[in-house]
């Protein structure tokens, strides 16, 4: 029996219709201490936790993001999927528009893999990748919500992912190609900033602590006013940099209502709202691309049987 698993493979994320977990591991020969989500695949061992790997603009280039895949896989089978353990996967995915048109071939051939033996949760796992479908991110994300939008004249996309910032405008329904663009200036070079500047005051502080700053969430593990000022400050500079960033663009958002996507949106919501440069908007949740691919994929498998 075939399952289609949506996966968004962010830099920063990865994303299935049941959970999401940094894009990061670390890699052993032995068992490690704990083996709370825990991976072992092809005789190593992967402790899915902590900090995420460096950015990758082609996410092929090594076995990292396949096997970030695996725990998504395995929490869908067993979540979704009343917990089978075996069988064959079509995967729904996508890219960034930037990278969409000349890595989705790649992106597709990368995942294609037969007899994948591996245990997760301490429950072992024999699937193969049969097919998978990759849609542009974003756009995939405004499938579900089609209906709502099909008939406004210009609408606004932005998703703010990790790395990048795709952006691009949907006239009644239809894709404006020529809109799309793609910044290289996602989330992660804000919290990249943020922990340069706490770091010059000699303070190393992680991600989540910033993201929970940002947030507005208790912090119980720091009381310094400067650090939360200067996150704060900063988080609103960059809101207000990026709109006006796609201002210059063309993308006019006091008028036109505009949907943000991606958990970097979700993230910022507050400052984005707070903007007086946006009129109408929606956030949709850090999942919404992959409801998205899972979407267009059992659209697509239905159209080819």
């Amino acid at each position: 029996m075939s399952y289609i698993i949506g996966i968004d493979h962010g830099n920063k994320a990865i994303k299935s219709i049941v959970n999401q977990y940094n894009s990061g591991f670390t890699v052993s020969n032995t068992m490690p201490i704990t083996k709370e989500r825990l991976l072992e695949f092809e005789g190593k061992y992967y402790s899915i936790l902590g900090e995420r790997f460096p950015v990758m603009l082609d996410k092929t280039v090594n076995d990292n993001f396949f096997i970030l895949s695996l725990p998504a896989i395995a929490e869908v089978l067993e979540k979704k999927y009343q917990g089978v353990n075996k069988g064959e996967i079509i995967l729904a995915c996508g890219l960034p528009i930037m990278y969409y048109g000349k890595q989705k071939d790649k992106f597709r051939e990368y995942f294609l893999r037969d007899n994948i033996s591996f245990t997760f949760g301490e429950k072992r796992y024999e699937v193969s990748i049969k097919d998978a479908y990759v849609y542009p991110q974003g756009y995939a994300a405004i499938m579900p919500h089609f209906t709502h939008y099909k008939d406004v004249s210009r609408l606004n996309v932005v998703d703010i992912g990790g790395y990048t910032v795709d952006v691009f405008t949907v006239e009644k329904g239809l894709l404006n190609i020529k809109s799309c663009i793609s910044l290289t200036t996602g989330i992660v070079t804000l919290l990249n900033s943020i922990k340069q500047d706490i770091l010059s005051l000699g303070i190393e502080i992680h991600e989540e602590q910033i993201e929970d700053t940002i947030l507005g969430e208790n912090i119980s593990f720091f009381q310094n006013e400067n650090i939360k000022s200067l996150i704060e400050e900063k988080t609103q500079i960059y809101v207000e940099e990026l709109l006006d960033k796609l201002k210059e663009y063309g993308f006019e958002m006091k008028i036109n209502p505009t949907i943000f996507v991606g958990g970097g949106s979700m993230l910022l919501q507050k400052h984005i709202e707070n903007s007086p440069k946006i009129g109408y908007m929606e956030v949709l949740d850090s999942f919404a691309n992959v409801k998205g691919f899972e979407l267009l994929a059992k659209q697509a498998v239905s159209r080819d049987r």
